[in-house]
């Protein structure tokens, strides 16, 4: 053993005192330098961002700490997991192709000869259930906190038996992370340290697990959303409203009242929305109004610039059909041009997405109020030109 691991740079002294602990250790499984060298070759150690592996041990679990605020799961331990890992050891014994758990020296430890386990504990209560006194640890040293963190939770992707880590272990994670300063309270950060520790997770669980963590802690989001539903803070009708534009739609209103307004307004998720482009024209030629319509995200987006240039470059292909079609249809009276001016439906600016708070402008949302393509305000004109012309 020594062989393989003393050049890593852990104490001579430590691992004398290691040694003469294990002559009395109750040690059912077996486990021995030999085993250790086997499990090198079967299950080589891990490599972790920002870790150096120190070497594999036969540590006595008197000198191992296993801190239950360091657990990585919600719960302290999981009744049937450690009971399956208990059938595992009786059964099978030790596994040497299968990934032992790690440890870390504490160095406000008074006494040098403590490691702190990151990892492994409902197998050590399961070691406890067949008076297994010593067990098998690959000790790291890591250059930062985040870096332990998110290895102590990839390193819980692995078989014998395994037990995946549910959403809420994730969430507790993240919040302690973020609580213990580990992670930035910015949701750019939260969202990249769960893409790292929740790799089993579909992009669907992982976005929950971001979501979640994100309001439990308070993060302020860098990315809103808004809703279709109802009035509340963060929905459609809100924002329309606090930005002095007609109610969406026609309903609730008499021909006279919607005249009286000046002009229609609608919200789309899809520049290329056919349904929102029926209705626009539609009620927009049967009033003679013209129909403003307002773009929003109703997810995150990666790219915003990019999600708003592909809606304009979806409203102009469907308005390049409508034109199309108007030409086909007016073939004999010979109309080649159209009047941007009576074109009834026109795109209106978008919502603002991007809210991280700005520095440079006293904290305020990054975006407010009604915006371009490229996130810079602007000020709705009932009678001015539509987005596309002006971006």
């Amino acid at each position: 053993m020594k062989e393989l691991i003393q050049h890593k740079g852990i104490s001579l002294n430590v691992e004398s005192i290691w040694a003469k602990a294990l002559a009395q250790c109750s040690n059912p499984l077996g486990l021995d330098d030999a085993t250790v060298k086997e499990s090198l070759e079967k299950s080589p150690p891990k490599e972790y961002v920002g870790a150096t592996w120190r070497g594999r041990y036969i540590i006595p679990l008197i000198f191992v700490n296993n801190d239950v605020h360091k657990q990585p799961r919600d719960k302290s331990n999981d009744k049937d997991h450690v009971n399956a890992l208990i059938n595992n050891y009786e059964v099978k014994g030790y596994l040497v192709d299968s990934q032992p758990p790690f440890a870390c020296f504490n160095p406000a430890n008074l006494n040098p000869t403590q490691v702190d386990a990151e990892t492994g504990f409902n197998r050590r209560a399961a070691l406890g259930a067949i008076g297994q006194d010593c067990y098998i640890y690959d000790i790291y040293e890591f250059d930062t906190p985040y870096n332990r963190v998110v290895a102590r939770n990839v390193s819980n992707h692995h078989s014998n038996p395994q037990l995946s880590q549910t959403k809420q272990d994730y969430i507790k994670e993240t919040c302690n992370a973020i609580a213990k300063g580990y992670i930035p309270r910015d949701e750019d950060a939260i969202r990249a340290f769960v893409d790292l520790i929740a790799a089993d997770k579909t992009p669907k669980s992982r976005q929950d697990i971001a979501k979640q963590s994100i309001c439990n802690a308070n993060v302020f989001p860098n990315f809103r959303t808004y809703t279709s539903q109802g009035s509340g803070p963060f929905s459609l009708n809100r924002f329309i409203s606090d930005q002095k534009i007609v109610k969406q739609g026609v309903e609730g209103r008499s021909d006279e009242d919607l005249k009286s307004q000046g002009y229609i307004s609608y919200c789309s998720s899809d520049g290329g929305n056919k349904s929102v482009w029926m209705r626009g024209i539609y009620n927009g030629i049967k009033l003679g109004l013209p129909v403003w319509v307002f773009g929003y995200a109703p997810n995150r987006v990666a790219d915003l610039d990019g999600w708003r240039l592909k809606f304009i470059s979806d409203w102009n292909e469907v308005k390049g059909f409508l034109v199309e079609f108007a030409f086909m249809i007016a073939e004999e009276s010979g109309v080649s041009t159209i009047n941007e001016d009576d074109f009834t439906v026109k795109l209106g600016g978008f919502f603002p997405h991007y809210v991280k708070p700005n520095p440079e402008d006293l904290g305020r949302e990054t975006e407010h109020g009604l915006v371009d393509v490229k996130g810079n305000p602007l000020t709705f004109d009932p009678n001015g030109s539509c987005l596309t012309l002006v971006s």
